[in-house]
């Protein structure tokens, strides 16, 4: 074999055996670019990734359900709304039915105990409604104000491992740092090439080449194509054991897990996920998908019962992660201590019109719900219900969340990045993006960042009659924390006292009736809000 048929075949094939987790394939498609060294980084959070693909409808995912917004809602969707009463409720939150199927509840057991927060309105300034435009604004981080024809051809977390990573590829690591299921997510792609390895349909995987055939052409020694094939040579040896330790990986965690997983592909990508925890992989990013988000017809029955098609696909979602925490859990319990570690978020590259479409669907939106779960976040609900009397300009859900705030608390809040360097992951020139104030609890050594601006959250919420107000103070002073009813008549004063900056959980108990309520901060002329839902 010449040279350059070897070199390009090495790097483009990747000679590399094919791992078999179960029903599906697992390999690199291009060692150089996939793998990348684990340096002595003092963090070893994990994050899952769950892609919605089509543009999840999240008006119809978590319902306006309350007494303004409810007849709104039904009227703009006089086919397919969703009967209160076939609504899961908690604190005032109403919820599709879908999400609460399964033997763990699915996200209703979650929500009420504190393990997700729903980000409601959800998005960014000018959406696009182009699958392919805003599925790469959503996945490369980028903001489109700067430049509506910006295009990036790297992800967020891929740039993020690349800068976590500096020397990649100089060394190769024993485990992935990251790990995609069914396909490669411009998520994970840096200026170095893909930050990890796919898991893909088997019938989809190309054939490797195989390594030991190759030998060298004539007067190779002492020549710069002697050094190239040492180097591609050991790339070859060290991915094949690589391969065996992640199936060795996965072969030892399913057999610790309890979870009741489905047998739709998503929840066996679920399933996949925690076995290779389970197995003691050391992955830092986990990219698992499901399709069908795009219900432009026959999204939903038209009894208002809450069931069809996208009801379907929701409980596929709540069960699978309901499956995969409650797996995290039971590892707890047997002394591998997981669930602290393991953090997930959903993403959809838009939301739907808030005016059905004739056909017994949605058509493509704007604004939309997402989820965070895992133990380590503030559960609640963050962005206000979507006010159905004052829509855009092009009648859509206006955004209330910059999706791009939630990256950058998953960047230093989570991985323990400085601010600055988060900013600069995704190119935000401008330095305006910080954390979404209050969505994860507080984390002991994650951050040395200095605390820039007043902010606060509470979990549980809802809440039943105990809560934590977690609150980060940027400078001394005297705080104020009150807990009030919507009406300004009911007042609880939680604290009134000095502090030092600094962050503080604030345990609370309440015998306030069950309603809405502003849980308010005040410190040195500044305040900040969170609403509350008390349950009884």
């Amino acid at each position: 074999m010449k040279r350059r048929t070897f070199i390009q075949g090495a790097l483009g094939a990747a000679a590399i055996a094919p791992v078999m987790l179960d029903r599906v394939y697992a390999r690199p498609s291009s060692p150089l670019s996939l793998l990348a060294q684990l340096d002595a980084v003092n963090n070893d959070k994990i994050l899952v990734l769950v892609q919605l693909f089509g543009g999840n409808d999240g008006m119809n995912t978590v319902i306006p359900g309350d007494d303004v917004n409810y007849p709104l809602y039904q009227n703009l969707r006089p086919t397919i709304s969703i009967d209160k009463s076939q609504l899961y409720n908690y604190g005032g939150i109403y919820m599709n039915p879908g999400l609460v199927r399964g033997d763990k509840r699915g996200f209703a057991g979650m929500f009420e105990v504190g393990s997700l927060a729903v980000l409601q309105g959800i998005g960014y300034d000018k959406p696009n409604l182009s699958h392919f435009r805003s599925t790469d604004i959503w996945l490369s981080g980028i903001n489109p104000d700067d430049n509506l024809n910006v295009v990036l051809n790297t992800g967020w977390l891929g740039r993020f491992l690349e800068q976590r990573y500096p020397s990649f590829p100089a060394s190769l690591p024993q485990d992935p740092l990251a790990i995609n299921f069914g396909g490669f997510s411009l998520a994970l792609t840096s200026e170095k090439g893909r930050m990890g390895i796919e898991v893909a349909n088997p019938n989809l995987q190309a054939g490797g080449l195989d390594a030991g055939a190759d030998t060298l052409d004539d007067k190779h020694a002492g020549t710069r194509y002697e050094i190239e094939y040492a180097f591609v040579s050991d790339i070859a040896n060290r991915s094949n054991v690589y391969a065996q330790r992640v199936k060795d990986a996965y072969t030892n965690g399913k057999a610790k897990l309890k979870g009741n997983y489905a047998s739709d592909g998503f929840a066996q990508q679920m399933g996949s996920v925690a076995a290779l925890i389970a197995g003691g992989l050391d992955t830092r990013v986990y990219v698992v998908g499901v399709g069908g988000f795009d219900t432009h017809v026959n999204q939903a029955s038209d009894d208002h019962s809450g069931t069809g098609a996208h009801a379907n696909l929701l409980g596929q979602v709540a069960d699978a992660i309901a499956q995969f925490q409650y797996d995290l859990l039971q590892l707890d319990q047997s002394g591998k201590k997981v669930s602290n570690r393991v953090l997930g978020l959903t993403m959809s590259e838009f939301g739907r019109r808030p005016h059905e479409n004739g056909s017994y669907g949605t058509d493509h939106g704007a604004a939309s719900v997402q989820f965070v779960f895992g133990t380590q976040v503030a559960g609640g609900v963050f962005g206000q219900t979507a006010d159905l009397a004052h829509l855009d300009a092009n009648s859509d859900l206006p955004w209330q969340i910059d999706y791009r705030s939630v990256y950058t608390s998953l960047l230093v809040d989570w991985f323990g990045m400085t601010l600055d360097d988060a900013r600069t992951v995704l190119a935000d020139t401008n330095k305006n993006l910080n954390p979404l104030p209050g969505l994860l609890k507080a984390q002991a050594g994650v951050s040395a960042n200095p605390i820039e601006r007043l902010s606060l959250g509470v979990y549980p919420n809802p809440m039943a009659s105990r809560a934590s107000a977690a609150i980060e103070l940027p400078r001394a002073g005297v705080v104020q924390l009150e807990l009030n009813s919507m009406d300004g008549r009911q007042t609880q004063t939680i604290v009134e006292r000095s502090f030092a900056a600094g962050s503080y959980s604030i345990p609370f108990t309440t015998d306030l009736a069950a309603g809405a309520y502003l849980l308010s901060l005040r410190t040195d002329g500044e305040q900040v809000s969170r609403l509350v839902q008390i349950t009884r």
